[in-house]
C-alpha cells in the first residue's frame, strides 16, 4: 500500500490568513455590513497545468480546489498521494517528479548498472588514491585547494545551518549530488522524499563508480524529458549551487543579510529554519539584495518564522516577485508592517501590497482582511491610495469591492 503524504494545507492557509487578518475587533465588525460574498470555484486542472497534469509517475486530479487565495492540487504518484498548495509550488513538485522519472530511467540502463556495481569500492579506492595521487584526490573531493579553505571557514562559522554530511563530502557524494541536481534543474537539497532519496542513491553510485554526470544522463532512454518547467527551479543560481557546499551558501546568505542590516537574531532564525533549503535561502537573499529596500528586517523577521515548507516557499517567491517588478511599479523604497504582514512603500510614497496569490476571491476572510488593512494604512498615511499587486486572478466581485475601499489593483506576471 502506498504511503499517504498530505501536506498541511490548513496550517499553510491558516498562517496566511492569520497574518492578513490581524485587526482590532471594531474594524473587523465593519465587514459585517458587506452582504455580497462569493465562494471559490473549482477549476479543471488543464487550466493551470495543460498537458503536464499527467506525467510518467504522477497524475494530478482533474478538479483543482481554491481556498480563496491559493489553488490546491491533489496529486496521485507512484510514491504516495500528495497535496500541493499554489500553482508555482505544484509546478515545482511536478518538475521534481519528472526528475525522479529521469533518474529511474538512468538506473535501469546497463551503463549505470556497471557503475552502481563499483560503488561499494568507493571508500577503498579513495584511500588508495590518497596515498598514490593525493593532489588528484583533493581536487576530486573538494573541488580545488582554494575552494577547500573556503569550505572549512564557512563550515566552522555556520555549523548549525550546514546540510552536507562530512563523510559524504569526503567521498565526493555531496559534490556529485549537487552537480547531478543542477543538471536536472532541481534543488540539490530538496525536501521532497522521492527526489531526495534517488538523488542521494544515484550520486553515491556515480561518485563511487566514477561515472561522469553528463555521461550518466546521456544513458537515459529518450533523454531527460523534464516537461514541467517552473520559475521556481534553481537555474538562476545553478553555478553557485553546483560549486558551493551548503555551508558556503549559508555564508553568502549571512553576508548579504548583514549588509542589508538585518538583526542578528533574525538572521540566525532564518538560517536555522529547515523549512528553507540552502537554495531557497540563497535565491531569496539575492532577490532581497537586488530589491535593496530599507527596513528589510521586517520581511526577514516574518520569513524566519515560517512554520511549513509551503509558507517558506511563499516568502521566497514574494522576494523574487518584488525584486523582478520593483521598477515596474516605480521602485520599492522600504518595508512596513501592516496588520502583521510586511508590505512596501514605493519611492513616490505610495503603499503597495504585493502577494504571490493564485486567486483573490471575495470571501468573508478577504472582506475582513481588506477592511482591516485599509483602516491601518489610513492611520499610517491618511488619504493614501494603496496598491494591491498580485500574480493571480482577482475576481470581478473582489476587484469591485477592493476598489470601493480605495485600492488600485495591478497584475504582475508570475515569471520573476
Amino acid at each position: 500500500m502506498r504511503g499517504l503524504h498530505i501536506s498541511s494545507q490548513a496550517g499553510w492557509r491558516g498562517h496566511i490568513f492569520a497574518l492578513l487578518v490581524a485587526a482590532p475587533l471594531g474594524v473587523i465588525a465593519l465587514s459585517s455590513t458587506t452582504a455580497a460574498l462569493e465562494l471559490p470555484k473549482p477549476e479543471p486542472v488543464e487550466k493551470f497545468l495543460g498537458t503536464t497534469a499527467v506525467g510518467e509517475n504522477y497524475k494530478v486530479k482533474p478538479v483543482v480546489r481554491s481556498d480563496g487565495v491559493m489553488r490546491i492540487f491533489d496529486v496521485d504518484t507512484k510514491y504516495g498521494e500528495y497535496s500541493f498548495d499554489g500553482i508555482e509550488f505544484a509546478k515545482l513538485r511536478l518538475h521534481e517528479l519528472n526528475a525522479v522519472a529521469a533518474l529511474e530511467k538512468m538506473s535501469q540502463s546497463d551503463a549505470f548498472g556497471k557503475a552502481f556495481g563499483q560503488a561499494a569500492l568507493g571508500p577503498i579506492k579513495f584511500g588508495a588514491d590518497l596515498i598514490t595521487k593525493p593532489a588528484d584526490t583533493v581536487e576530486r573531493s573538494l573541488s580545488g585547494i582554494g575552494n577547500m579553505f573556503d569550505r572549512v571557514g564557512a563550515g566552522l562559522s555556520n555549523n548549525r545551518a550546514d546540510r552536507d554530511p562530512l563523510v559524504e563530502s569526503l567521498l565526493g557524494i555531496s559534490d556529485t549530488q549537487r552537480e547531478l541536481a543542477v543538471e536536472l534543474d532541481v534543488d540539490p537539497y530538496t525536501d521532497f522524499p522521492p527526489l531526495a532519496q534517488r538523488l542521494k542513491q544515484m550520486a553515491g553510485a556515480m561518485a563511487g563508480g566514477g561515472l561522469p554526470i553528463k555521461a550518466g544522463l546521456s544513458f537515459v532512454p529518450g533523454g531527460i524529458g523534464i516537461a514541467v518547467s517552473s520559475v521556481a527551479t534553481v537555474s538562476s543560481a545553478k553555478d553557485t549551487l553546483r560549486d558551493k557546499t551548503a555551508a558556503q551558501l549559508i555564508a553568502e546568505v549571512r553576508g548579504i543579510l548583514l549588509k542589508l542590516e538585518i538583526e542578528q537574531q533574525n538572521i540566525d532564525l532564518l538560517l536555522e529554519n529547515r523549512n528553507y533549503t540552502p537554495a531557497d535561502l540563497l535565491i531569496m537573499a539575492r532577490a532581497l539584495r537586488q530589491l535593496g529596500a530599507a527596513d528589510t528586517n521586517i520581511f526577514v523577521a516574518k520569513a524566519a518564522a515560517a512554520g511549513t515548507r509551503n509558507y517558506a516557499f511563499y516568502f521566497r517567491r514574494r522576494a523574487q516577485i518584488l525584486a523582478a517588478h520593483s521598477k515596474e511599479v516605480g521602485g520599492v523604497a522600504s518595508f512596513i508592517s501592516v496588520a502583521g504582514q510586511p508590505i512596501n512603500v514605493l519611492r513616490d510614497g505610495r503603499i503597495i501590497a504585493a502577494f504571490t496569490f493564485d486567486d483573490v476571491v471575495w470571501t468573508d476572510v478577504q472582506s475582513r482582511t481588506f477592511t482591516a488593512a485599509t483602516a491601518e494604512i489610513h492611520r499610517l498615511k491618511p488619504g493614501a491610495v494603496p496598491v494591491l499587486a498580485t500574480t493571480g486572478v482577482v475576481t470581478p466581485m473582489a476587484q469591485a469591492e477592493i476598489t470601493k475601499l480605495g485600492w488600485k489593483i495591478v497584475k504582475f506576471k508570475p515569471q520573476g
